[in-house]
């Protein structure tokens, strides 16, 4: 009985022009959906770039890396399926097999390359500090007017390694999101917080009292163009996936990423 069930149903998708998807028609990616505005999470589809989280009820990821990874994905013919993973189980994931990318505005470094590939960077951007907007250091104008301030940035990123550059700095322990960062600053746990120019409009533009502090021409953080880049990790056995998304990547100008990003700031959630 169960062999003519799946003889029909086998019968049925000839007929209909229909055949199930396999893993070869999928490509995943995994990312935080919790740092706007390369990434983030909403309960419904706002957008046409939004994408379904392959999980129960958990909503909905968008913004720059899923437009990014919606190129990646539609360039090599295949469907793209979201996972929402911490930012610290991103890499581990990735090795396991669980993703087949990570496109979550990872910096390209020595010690993550120990582990996985990466791509030819997909967006550059400048490196600042994100201050109260009533405090003395939103006139900042170099990296020695934070001397003995408290600075904290995020986990396992290289924003963190930078807060040393400093002097006399506080040091804070750093956290796991963007959200806890802005949180610390906010009520007053730390001075300021390190991110990247994109993400701190995102946050400046609703949270009126912060403001933003970008540096005077060699007086912020010093830093080599790797690290002020976000690249799509890979497996290492993964040449072959490397060869075509470089390709794709390079058919993408940046004049169409800069547009990208514009428009990811301009949908973000409020």
């Amino acid at each position: 009985m169960k062999k003519t069930l799946l003889s029909l149903a086998v019968l049925l998708l000839a007929l209909t022009g229909c055949t199930p998807k396999t893993e070869e028609d999928t490509i995943i990616v995994g990312l935080e959906c919790n740092y706007t505005p390369f990434n983030w999470t909403t309960v419904t589809s706002e957008s046409d770039s939004a994408v379904k989280i392959d999980e129960e009820g958990a909503g909905y990821c968008d913004g720059y890396d899923i437009v990014v990874a919606q190129a990646i994905a539609d360039g090599l013919g295949k469907t793209l399926v979201v996972k929402k993973i911490a930012w610290d189980g991103l890499i581990s994931a990735l090795n396991e097999g669980e993703i087949d990318m990570i496109v979550a505005g990872m910096t390209d470094t020595e010690e993550r390359r120990q582990s996985v590939s990466f791509t030819t960077p997909y967006y550059a951007s400048d490196l600042v500090m994100v201050v109260k907007a009533d405090s003395a250091l939103a006139n900042a104008t170099t990296l020695a007017d934070f001397t003995g301030t408290s600075v904290i940035a995020q986990f396992e990123t290289f924003h963190d390694d930078l807060v040393d550059q400093i002097p006399s700095v506080n040091h804070l322990t750093p956290l796991n999101s963007a959200s806890l960062l802005v949180n610390a600053v906010k009520v007053g746990e730390a001075d300021a917080m390190v991110t990247e120019y994109p993400v701190a409009l995102s946050i400046t533009s609703t949270n009126a009292d912060l403001a933003i502090v970008q540096f005077a021409d060699g007086q912020g953080f010093t830093t080599s163009f790797e690290e002020t880049t976000v690249s799509v990790a890979l497996r290492k056995a993964d040449t072959d996936l490397l060869a075509d998304i470089n390709a794709i990547l390079a058919d993408i100008d940046e004049a169409t990423r800069s547009q990208w990003m514009a428009d990811a700031i301009a949908r973000k959630p409020e």
